[in-house]
């Protein structure tokens, strides 16, 4: 089967005084148009450089992909000529950043840099590329967009250039949108609206579109996603459909995830964390990243890495202490 976009075997490094960073270790999964795929885990763990892997934005120097293929509707863009690439990006590949106030220019109005994304792709007459970027800023809730479109990013509180990335994302209403921790840094109340914006946007077309969402936040995942993946220590320790992952992790990293987040039925006193430290990517561990902080783990996780597998039919792990496929769900 054909998939809007396919990664095999990511692996990326990066450059640096103390020595190599291992930041993206043999990284797969594959996204279809419609679904929401999340990719979840601590600060670190190598979410953000594996999606901005896929539209090649990751700096180089010092960033460098060692190995790997990022199949996008049937094209290789590892190896695609950056002219090709540039066209895609934008047009076909939207990308929301995680922090707008960077990824914005600070000597540009916000109307100029939406009518550029436009000019860029399209053969448009000045008057059409206006009238389009005036109704997306309409179209993510921003009142007030002639006012808007006159403004510079720092003149915008963080919701509203939150808003603007996303009308720039989808402006030209790419098939893929990459969203890279969208609601970070923003109040609990913006964060519920940028959301539900971002839900809509995607959602609201007739032509099916997929969704990146990289976050660190687990609630987000659930309100969002389909399926999830969970990343440590630069590799992928599990993936499921969001709603199996939620009920029955098979990783002790994704239990430890979803032990620690706190609710009502818990004693706020006795809220549960994972214990030790992140693993240096400088230096990491020979077997499982995750074992030296593990519960249950054997001397097998800390001498051998533990190989992807499907103990659960969609739902896949890579631990030595899950029991093989023969393994069923339990009574519920």
């Amino acid at each position: 089967m054909s998939h809007l976009l396919q990664v095999s075997d990511l692996t990326v490094e990066f450059d640096s005084d103390d020595g190599v960073v291992h930041a993206v270790n043999q990284v797969s999964f594959r996204l279809d148009a419609g679904e929401a795929l999340g990719l979840v885990g601590e600060s670190g763990c190598g979410k953000s450089v594996t999606s901005m892997s896929i539209p090649r934005l990751v700096p180089s120097p010092p960033g460098r992909r060692v190995s790997g293929r990022i199949e996008f509707a049937g094209r290789d863009l590892t190896t695609l000529p950056l002219p090709e690439l540039r066209k895609l990006r934008g047009q076909e590949i939207g990308v929301i950043f995680q922090e707008p106030m960077t990824a914005l220019s600070p000597l540009h109005r916000i109307g100029e840099q939406l009518d550029e994304v436009i000019r860029l792709h399209r053969n448009q007459p000045a008057d059409e590329r206006r009238t389009l970027w005036l109704e997306w800023l309409r179209r993510v809730g921003i009142a007030d967009a002639e006012r808007c479109a006159r403004a510079y990013p720092f003149e915008l509180s963080g919701g509203m250039r939150q808003r603007v990335m996303i009308a720039m994302a989808m402006l030209l209403e790419p098939q893929l949108v990459i969203a890279d921790e969208p609601t970070t840094a923003l109040d609990v109340t913006i964060q519920a609206q940028i959301l539900d914006l971002l839900h809509q946007v995607t959602e609201d077309t007739a032509k099916p579109r997929a969704l990146l969402l990289i976050t660190h936040d687990l609630g987000v995942i659930w309100e969002m996603c389909t399926r999830v993946i969970v990343m440590y220590g630069s590799r992928i320790m599990e993936e499921a459909p969001a709603q199996e992952l939620f009920s029955h992790p098979l990783h002790p990293y994704s239990q430890g995830l979803l032990a620690s987040i706190p609710s009502l039925q818990n004693d706020p006193k006795k809220l549960s964390s994972i214990p030790g430290t992140v693993p240096s990517l400088l230096n990491p561990p020979p077997g499982c990243p995750f074992a030296p902080r593990c519960p249950k783990a054997t001397a097998e996780c800390r001498e051998r890495l533990p190989e992807r597998r499907e103990p659960i039919p969609g739902h896949f792990v890579a631990c030595h202490t899950v029991p093989h496929p023969e393994a069923r769900r339990p009574n519920r």
